[in-house]
């Protein structure tokens, strides 16, 4: 478990720490020559069950409001100080917002230097915190008047504190935190002679043991654990909701390790600069360019952009943030909104969506998705989500999003039709399969000369965007059972015969040989030129009126291929897309296995990716 101190400036916060913990978290010279916290302290406390707690000493001054952000942002719970000589003070006041704004609801409220006033003043004070503490939904904490000079009240605190770390032991196995992958909230970061480079921090989920390997949110570098301390003592596992240091090695060339960074176990490795959020305001947000975000302990500058919408809730506020440096997070993680031109604390947001796009982000389907996506519960949102996705769901780009190991239990359910990683509502799937044959039914009847119709064609029919999952998997299903033939780009009924008219078809029967010869590969249009007799403009009119009628293909500038060869190359896709573990082709991998040489490669696969048959990713390309 782990407590942060809160509370004014010069309240006992550290005196307090020292007197329940025998350590002195002012490590800094400037800090003890001063008299006051400056940088985040770190103490810990043993109990006599075994168990321990972690002490966070954050600094009461309002110029390094920065720093007791980061300090809160990864606790479970606060030990509010307030002096009973001087009542409730403005960094008092500014603290409890910020325990309203993270959702901290387990406080210990602490009256401190209690020798310097009566009783009945240490007691008006206690009752005045507790009122002030009921306004943001925290009713009746525990409460203790101390003197951490004399000692008075401090082994009754302690009581408190032990129960608190032996109750927290015992629930500990049983949070979700502890299923989820793991993941360090970096706090400092120093170089150790014969042990290299050390990092501290809160393990924010699931555990670390030693070899384990992880990488760092900053520039994604594979670091290895080597050692692993808590309080000071060698160990082999650290566990959610504990601090530790962990002894890496790795290349951490370039990287700027410390407060805001991240060690995830790989699977989770995924940054972004873009997320959608719910919002709870203080007040208006400023128009101003730049907000700061105070996530975990990070600090990061971005811009914001209202979404509104008539299906959204007017008693809810969502807004999409666009970072300037990039963040690892998951659906629902809390932060603060702050302005830094006015260091005045705005309010509070939670992550819905942290993989959100800029584009349509305010268009109905995409608001209701969001809305979908704001349930807690993983089961009913993804059933939600696949209510308002027609095109279905990712799979994997959902468990990434909230971190999750196992699959949600409703993906098993007979309603939902999975294919692979990607998942649809059973009666959407039929309801597109019945509509995809209409359509193409209707397609040869008012255009009997055309071969078929290409997917984006049906894509756009059918109201689904170009590179549909639910088109892909309707159009699979279809081709799979024999209901659907395809040939090149063009789908098609299999009873379906296209019958051009005499003139096209005799232009046909004259430039086949030629294609025919150097296929898979495109006949060059000069070489067709001279050896047709035509000037390049009607040539390229008569090839690209064989296109119209899906009896060519043009893949590109002055490419035409047959549609033969578009299915031999596709084929060849997916042999190289069937022998790699993960899907993935590059396009080098391509161009060996085909033999059709780079830029006829190049302009294949940027064909496969406008037909709707391949989806870029980086570098490399999955079958859809």
């Amino acid at each position: 478990m782990i407590i942060a101190t809160a509370g004014h400036v010069d309240h006992g916060k550290t005196a307090l720490i020292k007197a329940l913990t025998g350590q002195h978290t002012d490590r800094t010279a400037e800090e003890q020559r001063r008299g006051m916290s400056i940088e985040l302290g770190y103490a810990w406390l043993d109990c006599p069950d075994g168990s321990s707690l972690d002490l966070v000493d954050v600094p009461g001054h309002e110029k390094f409001m920065r720093t007791l952000l980061a300090g809160m942002g990864c606790v479970d719970a606060v030990m509010l100080v307030v002096a009973a000589d001087d009542g409730i003070m403005p960094q008092t006041q500014e603290h409890l917002q910020v325990m309203r704004l993270l959702g901290i609801s387990s406080v210990l409220v602490v009256i401190s230097k209690c020798a310097a006033v009566t009783r009945q003043r240490a007691e008006q004070v206690q009752n005045e915190v507790l009122q002030h503490l009921a306004t943001i939904g925290v009713l009746a904490p525990p409460a203790f008047m101390v003197d951490s000079l004399s000692g008075a009240g401090i082994v009754e605190l302690l009581a408190q504190l032990h129960t608190w770390a032996g109750t927290s032991a015992s629930a500990q196995d049983q949070r979700p935190a502890r299923l989820r992958p793991a993941r360090l909230s970096i706090d400092r970061h120093f170089s150790q002679p014969g042990a290299g480079d050390i990092v501290t921090g809160t393990l924010l989920s699931g555990s670390v043991k030693i070899g384990d390997n992880l990488r760092l949110s900053d520039n994604g570098s594979h670091l290895r654990v080597r050692g692993i301390q808590i309080h000071g003592q060698a160990l082999k596992t650290a566990k959610a909701g504990q601090r530790c240091a962990l002894n890496l090695s790795g290349d951490l060339a370039g990287a700027e390790l410390g407060r805001g960074s991240q060690l995830l176990d790989p699977g989770i490795f995924a940054p972004t600069t873009c997320l959608d959020s719910r919002l709870d305001l203080s007040g208006a947000l400023p128009n101003r360019s730049t907000l700061q975000l105070h996530m975990g302990n990070a600090v990061i500058n971005a811009r914001w952009v209202p979404l509104k919408g008539e299906q959204l809730p007017s008693d809810r506020h969502y807004a999409q943030w666009i970072l300037e440096q990039s963040v690892c997070c998951r659906h629902g993680e809390r932060f603060i909104i702050r302005d830094p031109a006015s260091r005045q604390l705005l309010g509070s947001g939670q992550v819905i969506d942290p993989f959100a796009l800029s584009k349509g982000r305010q268009r109905p389907e995409r608001l209701a998705a969001l809305m979908a996506m704001d349930e807690a519960d993983t089961d009913q949102s993804l059933k939600r989500l696949l209510a308002v996705l027609p095109d279905g769901v990712d799979l994997p780009r959902f468990m990434l999003s909230r971190h999750l190991t196992m699959e949600p239990a409703s993906v098993h359910q007979t309603q939902i039709l999975r294919r692979g990683n990607w998942l649809c509502l059973a009666a959407d799937f039929d309801r597109c399969l019945q509509r995809l044959t209409t359509e193409l039914a209707e397609h040869h009847q008012h255009q009997p000369q055309q071969t078929g119709m290409t997917r984006p064609q049906l894509a756009r029919q059918l109201g689904l965007p170009i590179n549909s999952r639910l088109l892909a998997a309707a159009v699979r299903h279809a081709l799979d059972g024999r209901s659907l033939r395809q040939s090149g780009a063009a789908l098609h009924l299999p009873e379906h015969q296209p019958r051009p008219d005499p003139e096209t078809l005799g232009w046909l029967q004259q430039v086949l040989p030629h294609f025919s010869a150097c296929a898979p590969r495109p006949p060059v249009i000069g070489e067709l030129i001279s050896e047709l007799t035509l000037d390049k403009a009607e040539l390229l009119a008569r090839l690209d009126r064989l296109c119209a009628l899906g009896l060519l293909v043009r893949i590109g500038r002055n490419r035409y291929l047959l549609p033969q060869s578009i299915d031999h190359l596709l084929a060849l896709a997916a042999e190289l897309a069937a022998h790699s573990s993960d899907g993935l082709f590059s396009t080098a991998a391509f161009r060996d296995h085909s033999g059709i040489g780079r830029n006829h490669s190049v302009a294949v696969l940027e064909y496969f990716d406008k037909a709707g048959f391949t989806r870029h990713i980086g570098e490399q390309r999955r079958l859809i």
